[in-house]
């Protein structure tokens, strides 16, 4: 490694410099949460004011929300990289923003569908695009601490959201805070414009990269080869899991509220500030995940770890449903979250970030985050159908199956790298949390 670089790495401006884009980067992707699940978080409420009779009905928008944006997320992934990024982001910013303002305004609950699905393609811009920015134009050094700061965005945007939806239920209507989104979002995009373009020029390009082993000999090659396979079963395991990750974390930031006041009697603002417990913990999901990584250093095992310990608390929640009190519900549930969401860092930004130097890291990000809002689909519309026609215990047992087809996975994952592609090969696909 050269020493030009090192010295302009640790010197105070570029550090200054690296964590500012990161912070921007993570304001943006905050912020956005704001106008995304805006709907979620006053699901109560809006399904009182339109009387709307039934939860799958009132499901849907969540629903059509997560499929426009998990396409989104696919198709984002493999074109970010021609995007024109300060643009790009600052376009989906405004038109979220719009969206969010229009809301309050409709008389009827219909046209509401149509305009969260151009919500969710347009907001499903982001992820990718930022993932690149920062996998592109950062030093190595900043790497890690990138990935932690980026985790925490869904949990502190979600925090924010159900805070103001609970104060705006106790207060006013739900249409404030899509007032508030539609200022936030509209507020972000113009520090978007104008900042972006000093950070990401202040940043050093490819200084400190690690030199790129060509591999020469027969034996070198074949390990090669086997290192590629591994990383790509990897990566449809973990694509998988993100189905799974997003079913549960989904599922329980949707419908906890209604099952605290429908189960237990609870007015819709406390239900609303109770489930706040979930994204509070989930804050800390990315800095858990990385941590764990430090010791286990296996992508797999750590989900599968996870997935397990959650499997263990539904199933005891369910065993104890009938005689258990709320909190120990909502106890349950917010540990729950915190594993799931460490999961959910792990494929969504951890990964793609620490794979920079084998894989397009916009694109693996915006192709595992597709895969996630499958499950965030599947959690909205599916878990309320569900409920709708055998009630919530009938949700907890398909939470628990899904832990236990990720734990299924990870068995058919370890046999194909031992048996098909050899467990040689295996240690070139890890990577380390220095």
């Amino acid at each position: 490694m050269q020493t030009e670089p090192k010295i302009a790495i640790n010197s105070a401006a570029q550090k200054r410099a690296a964590m500012s884009l990161i912070m921007l980067c993570w304001l943006v992707y905050s912020c956005s949460y704001i106008g995304k699940i805006n709907y979620a978080a006053n699901i109560i409420r809006i399904q009182e004011y339109y009387s709307i009779t039934n939860k799958a009905d009132v499901g849907l928008v969540s629903t059509l929300f997560f499929f426009s944006y998990g396409v989104g997320q696919f198709i984002n992934g493999f074109w970010c990289k021609k995007y024109n990024l300060k643009w790009i982001i600052f376009a989906s910013l405004m038109i979220s923003g719009t969206i969010n303002l229009i809301i309050p305004f409709l008389p009827t609950f219909e046209p509401i569908k149509y305009l969260w699905v151009v919500n969710g393609f347009s907001l499903a811009i982001l992820w990718p695009s930022l993932i690149r920015l920062l996998s592109e134009s950062l030093p190595r050094a900043y790497t890690a601490k990138a990935s932690v700061i980026m985790g925490t965005t869904v949990a502190v945007g979600t925090f924010f959201v159900y805070g103001t939806s609970a104060g705006f239920a106790l207060f006013t209507s739900f249409k404030a805070s899509f007032y508030t989104a539609a200022i936030v979002l509209c507020g972000v995009a113009l520090i978007w414009i104008l900042f972006v373009s000093r950070l990401v020029d202040s940043q050093i390009k490819d200084g400190d990269a690690a030199p790129v082993h060509i591999a020469t000999t027969a034996d070198e090659k074949r390990a090669e080869s086997k290192a590629k396979h591994t990383v790509y079963l990897m990566i449809c395991v973990l694509a998988f899991y993100g189905i799974a990750t997003n079913l549960i974390k989904d599922g329980l930031g949707t419908w906890v509220p209604s099952i605290l006041k429908e189960t237990y009697g609870l007015p819709d603002s406390l239900s609303i500030i109770l489930t706040l417990a979930l994204p509070v913990v989930a804050i800390f999901g990315n800095a858990f995940a990385v941590t764990v990584h430090k010791k286990v250093n296996d992508f797999i095992y750590q989900c599968l770890l996870m997935f397990t310990v959650s499997g263990a608390i539904i199933l005891a929640l369910i065993l104890g449903f009938d005689s258990a009190e709320w909190i120990f519900l909502l106890v349950g549930f917010t540990v729950v979250t915190l594993l799931v969401s460490s999961c959910n860092s792990l494929i969504s930004s951890i990964f793609p970030l620490f794979m920079k130097d084998k894989l397009n890291s916009g694109q693996i990000a915006g192709v595992l985050n597709g895969f996630c809002y499958v499950g965030s689909t599947l959690s909205t519309y599916g878990l309320g159908l569900i409920a709708d026609a055998h009630g919530w215990m009938a949700v907890f047992w398909m939470l628990f199956y899904a832990c236990v087809a990720v734990a299924l996975g990870a068995v058919i994952y370890f046999v194909i790298r031992k048996f098909v592609l050899r467990a040689g090969a295996s240690h070139h696909t890890e990577s380390r949390v220095e």
